[in-house]
């Protein structure tokens, strides 16, 4: 159903509506200014800010599938094909709802930015670049100091939880209704262990990633996360008790985040700075252009 809407087609819904292409603009200059910027700036000016080397004993057991890239790399086309579906499904009276749905994919930027910008972090468990053209793109493109929080599990995530928010406003409960927000579950769930599979990510930035979705969007809170995260890995190659075993520490891993009195990006600051190189303490303000 989404997955056979073409890229093209996608895009043409934001071409359709000048509010929606003015907010299509603002995601790509989110995406340069939040995500890419900070990595070259660090990777120029390696003291620039910390970053954290992130890996944990259960990544071991997890297997390279390279052929997962492709997934891996269709979050954010996902995305635009969701908003276009829910045109298609519910007509113009939807389009205040993908406009809403954009400008807080552009929070979900500003976020990490915030985060990215005190203190990057990376994974020791990131495969030899393999010869595959896209393994070549993502290797040239992205730094990999970006791991938590990760934009591919906040966005696919933010997209179901979002698709579910719109239908229930406009009292979408169909059988077209329901097998829409079915994929975008089961799209969640492919890409969170894609990010897994082909090694861009370690087991330890799941956990954080779904916190800062959930304390920005209370809608997606403990119970929703549990139930996404006992989802995750039934497809696996692996014995009940090691798929039990994951999903027991990224449950763990998402009530550590909970409780206290200190803000979301605090938390996940000091989580990452006990993988700071030396303890090295994060700056206490996030450096924009130029480091300043």
């Amino acid at each position: 159903m989404i997955h056979g809407i073409p890229t093209y087609k996608a895009a043409q819904l934001l071409l359709s509506d000048w509010r929606l292409f003015r907010r299509g603009i603002s995601v790509a200059r989110h995406a340069l200014d939040h995500f890419f910027l900070p990595q070259f700036q660090t990777l120029f000016r390696r003291r620039l800010r910390p970053v954290a080397s992130l890996s944990h004993p259960l990544d071991r057991g997890i297997p390279f599938q390279p052929r997962e890239i492709a997934t891996y790399l269709g979050y954010f086309t996902f995305w635009m094909k969701t908003l276009r579906c829910l045109f298609d499904r519910l007509g113009p009276a939807v389009l205040p709802d993908l406009r809403e749905a954009i400008d807080e994919v552009c929070l979900l930027y500003r976020e990490a930015g915030a985060i990215y910008r005190r203190c990057q972090s990376t994974t020791t468990q990131r495969a030899p670049m393999p010869l595959m053209p896209l393994f070549v793109v993502v290797y040239l493109l992205d730094p990999h100091k970006h791991c938590i929080p990760s934009l591919h599990i906040l966005l696919i995530c933010y997209n179901s939880y979002s698709a579910a928010r719109i239908l229930r406003r406009h009292g979408a409960r169909g059988a077209l209704d329901r097998q829409l927000l079915a994929e975008t579950v089961a799209e969640a769930r492919r890409i969170t262990e894609a990010v897994l599979l082909v090694k861009q990510h370690s087991i330890l930035d799941i956990a954080p990633s779904l916190y800062l979705l959930s304390a920005l969007f209370p809608g997606y809170g403990r119970k929703a996360v549990a139930e996404f995260l006992d989802s995750l890995f039934a497809g696996w190659d692996l014995r009940e008790a090691g798929r039990r075993r994951l999903r027991d520490f990224l449950k763990e891993a998402y009530e550590g985040f909970l409780g206290g009195n200190s803000g979301h990006r605090e938390r996940i600051l000091r989580f990452l700075q006990q993988y700071a190189p030396g303890g090295r303490p994060v700056s206490s303000s996030p450096r924009r252009r130029g480091g300043s």
